[in-house]
């Protein structure tokens, strides 16, 4: 994804061959946001479905009713570790999917630090199935959504996914889940404030 650019994929199929990333930013110069939106398809076999480089920004990614399989890596978006408040994407989507044998980073949305002033990170998940998922993840937690100020988590099923918590909610913010169906997949617990980072 380059800047300005948006893309939308509806009915494609797309298999890779491990080593490679679905769909991903530049790794340098994102002047400006890109959107996504895959609708009715298949993604198998990549290292990762989506990459967002740092200093990359998207205003909305969107997946629906769309399977992802075999994959390395899932929906990575965690490279603003700068703890200043700042974030990859403004709105995630992915109602109606399919994630079936996600190594890691099924969803990794991240916001760092406690800049009051951004007031975003927006994840919507609804009516999906993860299954096998997180088997390589190494902070056990399926969904990371650490610092997202609105994710809605509601009527999704999460089967055999072999970590410790489907997600980690943060209570204070406007963190909700409703009607999910969990079945030997961890926990979904709701904290009212975020584990802090040591600081020296």
């Amino acid at each position: 994804m380059n800047p300005k650019g948006k893309l939308t994929l509806k009915g494609v199929y797309l298999i890779g061959a491990k080593d490679q990333y679905a769909f991903a930013s530049l790794k340098e110069n994102m002047s400006s946001l890109y959107n996504l939106t895959v609708v009715d398809s298949e993604i198998f076999n990549f290292d990762y479905v989506l990459k967002a480089y740092k200093h990359s920004f998207s205003e909305y990614i969107k997946f629906k009713s769309t399977s992802i399989k075999n994959c390395a890596n899932g929906l990575e978006l965690s490279e603003e570790t700068d703890d200043r408040g700042e974030y990859s994407a403004e709105n995630i989507f992915i109602e109606n999917c399919q994630f079936e044998n996600v190594g890691k980073n099924v969803v990794d949305y991240y916001r760092g630090g406690y800049d009051e002033s951004t007031v975003g990170g927006n994840l919507v998940v609804t009516n999906s199935t993860f299954e096998n998922c997180g088997a390589n993840e190494e902070d056990g937690i399926l969904l990371n959504t650490y610092g997202i100020i609105n994710v809605n988590l509601s009527e999704n099923k999460f089967l055999n996914n072999p970590v410790k918590f489907v997600a980690r909610l943060w209570g204070a913010k406007n963190n909700t889940h409703a009607n999910n169906k969990i079945t030997n997949s961890g926990e979904l617990i709701v904290e009212e404030n975020l584990p802090l980072k040591l600081m020296y």
